[in-house]
């Protein structure tokens, strides 16, 4: 796996959700935390697993699989005022950003928190 990959976003919000597809215990979730397990020791199978994640995803009902269709916005950008600062992943493996609002969050998949990125 090189560079960011918009999954392991939704991977990481996804696994931080107590309420979503993720959250349960299951095949689901086990496959999940694998390819979470994978992205964090660079295995080789991190793009097989996210690969078979967002399939199962698609074939349980969850038509956006892995992908950012339904996950919310980004909140914090309006009022005609750029953000100067945002939260990002920490080892520049996805495109997750979150504003910066407290401490910062932790990547679930890579256990750290997301770190802060000046514009």
């Amino acid at each position: 796996m090189d560079g960011a990959d918009p999954r392991v976003a939704q991977l990481c919000l996804r696994l931080a959700d107590d309420t979503g597809p993720l959250a349960k215990p299951g095949p689901l979730r086990d496959l999940a935390v694998q390819a979470a397990q994978a992205i964090r020791t660079g295995a080789d199978t991190a793009d097989d697993d996210l690969d078979r994640l967002d399939d199962m995803l698609l074939r349980e009902g969850y038509a956006a699989g892995l992908g950012a269709s339904r996950s919310s916005r980004l909140p914090g950008l309006g009022g005609g005022h750029p953000l100067l600062e945002v939260l990002t992943c920490p080892a520049d493996r996805c495109d997750r950003v979150e504003p910066p609002t407290g401490a910062p969050p932790m990547c679930a998949v890579l256990r750290r928190p997301l770190r802060r990125l000046s514009l």
